[in-house]
């Protein structure tokens, strides 16, 4: 019964357009458990690439059950991507959004994810497409400063994408694992090149901009940030980045008037 309800979701995940209700329905039929290693192991096609998993992660879960919970964001890059030099991907998770592009002979991927789980997942990924030497990994936290820190996460919960440096009084973390943190202008020396900025790192957005100044102000930036922070748009605005939101369907993508959005599209060319 559990794997024919797992097909089912899959087929509506995948196979079947978007709906008012539809997410829901998948999940009534097979959502990612609550313990972050209680699922069933894959490997699956994503994006024409190999992507490795559990059922119980839930990043994981999207990429088995949609092809992607971020599908969108990666068509959005794919469509603005085909001349820049490099696409940073900060707070990389399992390599969801940089994967899709690792056979790019022109781009370069730099990825920086602090948390050892997720860490290995992403090289795993990576390695088993062939695309390891190609590209930069980094276990590492960017932040304003240089030193130690925590990073606090739970195992009793499937989306290991809400580790955060920034603990959240709302959230309930059951763990935390200490980590290296530095700038990334103290990391990355470019000049003149355009670069896809992915930024997604759990309410940490202000101390990671504050981190890379140089590499803002000295290339040709376009980013995805994930943030709320009404006053660092409007730093970013002042070094002349334009702000656009976007509203993200599986898949699909447009742009709307809608401030209020978490999602956040910066260019400052």
């Amino acid at each position: 019964m559990k794997n024919l309800r797992k097909k089912t979701a899959q087929i509506l995940g995948r196979k079947f357009i978007y709906f008012k209700g539809k997410d829901k329905i998948i999940r009534f039929l097979f959502s990612p458990d609550k313990k972050l290693e209680s699922g069933d192991y894959f490997e699956i096609d994503y994006f024409e690439k190999k992507y490795q998993g559990i059922t119980s992660n839930y990043i994981d879960w999207g990429v088995y059950v949609y092809g992607g919970l971020e599908k969108a964001l990666v068509n959005f890059i794919s469509s603005k991507i085909s001349d820049f030099s490099y696409l940073i991907d900060v707070g990389s998770n399992s390599g969801t959004i940089s994967l899709p592009f690792c056979h790019s002979k022109k781009l370069k991927i730099i990825c920086f994810e602090p948390l050892k789980y997720s860490y290995e997942k992403l090289v795993n990924n990576f390695k088993i497409n062939n695309a390891y030497s190609n590209h930069q990994f980094f276990k590492l936290g960017l932040s304003n400063k240089i030193g130690d820190q925590k990073i606090f996460f739970s195992k009793n919960n499937s989306n290991i994408g809400m580790a955060t440096l920034s603990k959240n009084k709302d959230l309930i973390f059951d763990s935390s694992e200490n980590i290296k943190v530095n700038k990334l202008d103290n990391i990355l020396d470019i000049k003149n090149k355009k670069i896809f900025l992915k930024v997604d790192i759990e309410r940490h957005e202000n101390e990671f901009i504050e981190g890379a100044t140089n590499l803002l102000k000295n290339n040709k930036i376009l980013m995805y940030l994930e943030t709320e922070d009404q006053n660092l748009l409007n730093k970013l605005k002042k070094i002349n980045f334009k702000v656009s939101f976007p509203k993200f369907i599986e898949g699909k993508y447009f742009f709307t008037e809608m401030q209020n959005s978490h999602h956040v599209i910066l260019k400052n060319y």
